[in-house]
């Protein structure tokens, strides 16, 4: 023996939750799509949670990406490939944003803000003599968060 597992003729399935992807041997094809879903909870823990809502997708041999939606569906999806790859959305999205991705969208948001803001004072009409500039009527820059 050279010490490897013999998985020809079982099903693979592998799994991707944003840019975490694993790879799992199914013994029992006659998976339901209820136990498919439990499983991949149990696979992404502290990723997926119980009360997520979960899209699974599959990708066919086009490279398409096909909903499953029930139990029918997993079956004609086992049943086209032996390894079965899946993506997983979260509540819509193809995956929980990190920490710092967030930090990183709020940054580009600020700075976004700022140039918007530059622009509209850019275009602001001079103030009265005599008058400072912010006591003028509320303009769109100052409406801005």
């Amino acid at each position: 023996m050279n010490g490897q597992l013999d998985l020809s003729g079982k099903l693979i399935i592998k799994a991707q939750l944003g840019d975490d992807i694993r790879r799992i041997p199914i013994h029992n094809e006659d998976i339901t799509y209820d136990e498919l879903v439990l499983m991949m909870q149990r696979v992404f823990r502290g990723k997926l949670q119980s009360n997520d809502e979960v899209t699974i997708k599959y990708k066919d041999e086009d490279d398409d990406l096909i909903t499953i939606f029930d139990s029918s569906d997993l079956s004609f999806a086992i049943q086209c490939s032996r390894i079965l790859k899946l993506t997983l959305f979260v509540n819509g999205q193809p995956r929980p944003l990190e920490s710092s991705q967030v930090k990183y969208l709020r940054r580009e948001l600020i700075e976004l803000r700022n140039k918007v803001n530059n622009l509209l004072d850019s275009l602001e009409p001079p103030t009265e003599p005599g008058l400072p500039s912010r006591a003028r009527q509320p303009t769109a820059t100052n409406l801005i968060l």
